[in-house]
């Protein structure tokens, strides 16, 4: 996730975004309002109907939605269908307000938006409100074949109106227009749901009193905190690993939560957050200096069970894919001699194998296309070991142990170049160990 400060942009990936206006809480701290104006390519509205509002929740191209504030008043939700919104607008300006007092009053006004996965992708705070009544908090723009997200921090003293009135239209005056009832918001589910790719971040934990929530179905509000990490003895702070966007086809198998991530220092056992709906999950592990490391997982015993990473590569950093036990959340036994850090995930936030990928160490990647030839180039960082991926087909199952397992690779040496048949997607490629360098390339067939 971008954090960006006021001036900055940074692009969004083009799907149907929710877009949080969030304020701290505070005893007697004014609260805000949250609009959506949709402009032309002259930076004007065409109508009254390009503000979204409470009042009138829904743009009449049916991109832009206020989708109302669910039982939290301090958090309104806004819904841009950015692959709709091209036809329909140039510009799309979020905007808050405040119902009495000045924006220099809230709490660390906010804008984040989410994909439809629960992910944050961009995020921006008020740092600067003073006497103003209104600001434009960002826009999100079109650009270079996709979406980019500004921050761009303007107050108004005059209020919505005198914000409005700039941009082409009057605004209704407050309690003047019967109020639409808003749609009706899904139940918030830590089921399954498509997944489109975002950058992905553990980000700072947000401030005290707000939360937000990385689960999310289609046209609900978003649910509460961002990633956040605990610390075990010995532990110092580390950034989440970041994994590049992926995209393609829906990825529906393993629940939807917010990223948690755990830091600590030598043998330890960890165990994921209670929070964490049942079924299979992404760990990614980083691991300082060098030196034999191994992570296994914890059975309904407390013993071990599978083995998760097992390696003497520096600097470590990998991923694997993780069965639970049942409905107890996951357990792991970190055997290490340094600072290390795990991150628990949704499997959708694992790589997309589309065309071709590198990488360097075990990793758990996602594969949705048709039949094709998989090919495989490994190189050796360690003296002379072996390389081992297992493909999972993981469609109408719940678990990776029920999906029907492919042996992709299992070569020894230094160098290999392999090539293995690859089933039609969904399928959980595991590339448990790779104690080097590799290039994955699909060919069709």
């Amino acid at each position: 996730m971008s954090h960006i400060a006021k001036g900055a942009n940074s692009f969004v990936p083009t799907v149907a975004l929710r877009v949080a206006v969030r304020q701290g809480r505070r005893d007697g701290s004014p609260l805000v309002d949250a609009c959506a104006l949709v402009l032309d390519a002259s930076g004007t509205a065409r109508g009254d109907a390009d503000l979204v509002f409470r009042g009138r929740p829904v743009h009449p191209s049916g991109s832009v939605r206020h989708l109302g504030d669910a039982s939290d008043p301090s958090v309104q939700w806004l819904e841009l269908d950015l692959p709709r919104l091209g036809a329909a607008a140039d510009r799309v300006l979020v905007v808050c307000a405040t119902d009495r007092g000045t924006v220099g009053d809230v709490v660390e006004p906010t804008v984040e938006a989410f994909a439809p996965d629960g992910a944050a992708v961009v995020r921006y705070t008020v740092t600067d409100a003073t006497t103003e009544t209104a600001f434009v908090l960002g826009e999100f723009y079109p650009r270079a074949g996709g979406w980019k997200f500004r921050a761009v921090g303007q107050g108004y003293a005059s209020g919505l109106a005198g914000l409005a009135a700039d941009f082409g239209i009057a605004p209704p005056a407050r309690g003047t227009v019967p109020a639409a009832a808003p749609p009706t918001p899904a139940p918030a589910s830590p089921g399954p749901v498509p997944f489109a790719g975002v950058s992905k971040d553990g980000g700072p934990v947000p401030f005290a009193g707000v939360s937000k929530d990385g689960g999310s179905v289609p046209f609900a509000p978003p649910p509460g905190p961002a990633p956040t990490a605990t610390t075990v003895p010995g532990a110092a702070p580390a950034a989440v690993p970041f994994a590049p966007p992926p995209s393609g086809d829906a990825w529906t198998f393993g629940p939807v939560f917010e990223p948690c991530t755990v830091e600590g220092k030598g043998t330890q056992v960890v165990t994921a957050d209670r929070s964490i709906p049942p079924g299979p999950v992404l760990v990614e592990m980083t691991r300082e200096s060098d030196g034999y490391f191994c992570v296994h997982s914890l059975d309904e015993r407390n013993k071990d069970d599978q083995l998760v990473f097992n390696s003497t590569l520096p600097d470590f950093r990998g991923s694997a894919a993780v069965d639970p036990v049942g409905d107890r959340p996951v357990r792991l036994r970190v055997q290490a001699h340094s600072r290390w850090s795990l991150t628990f995930r949704p499997l959708a936030h694992a790589r997309r194998l589309e065309s071709e990928l590198t990488g360097r160490g075990p990793e758990a990647l996602l594969y949705t296309g048709p039949e094709a030839d998989l090919k495989v180039r490994f190189r050796d960082e360690t003296g002379g070991s072996y390389c081992h991926m297992t493909g999972h087909e993981v469609a109408g199952h719940s678990t990776i142990a029920a999906a029907e397992e492919s042996l992709l690779v299992n070569e020894a040496g230094k160098r290999h170049r392999v090539s293995s048949p690859l089933p039609r997607g969904p399928v959980l490629l595991v590339f448990r160990a790779a104690e080097g360098s590799w290039r994955m390339r699909i060919r069709a067939v």
